[in-house]
């Protein structure tokens, strides 16, 4: 494509990113994203990139361990929050709990009941 066969449909410069609102690290679950990957975020800010590795294989592999948990048992995972994202339309829709979930969340309500089971722990 040529330089004037480009057309501008949206000019994002001018746009000023917005920062995340999240509840403070000790008020989340334990699979929330921020807490659940706090050992790898604080080793790589700490440049020991060795123990970020480390700490993410352990991750994984209890991530692993508990789908081979749930395999032998003949459990199936369901997402707590969203729908799969395999279920048409091909993406996540929320669940009843997730829409509950989030309409606390906008009226800066962050407690959130603990989950039956968790997938990696």
């Amino acid at each position: 494509m040529q330089e004037k066969d480009r057309i501008l449909l949206v000019d994002v410069n001018s746009l000023k990113p917005i920062g995340k609102i999240v509840p403070p690290t000790d008020q989340q679950l334990p699979n929330e994203s921020q807490r659940f990957w706090q050992g790898v975020t604080t080793s790589i800010l700490s440049k020991e990139f060795n123990q970020a590795t480390n700490v993410k294989q352990e991750i994984e592999e209890r991530q692993r361990a508990k789908a081979a948990e749930r395999k032998a048992n003949n459990t199936q995972w369901h997402p707590r929050f969203f729908t799969a994202a395999t279920e048409p339309p091909g993406r996540p829709q929320l669940t009843a709990e997730g829409r509950a979930a989030l309409d606390k969340l906008h009226h800066n309500d962050w407690q959130l009941d603990p989950a039956k089971e968790y997938g990696a722990f």
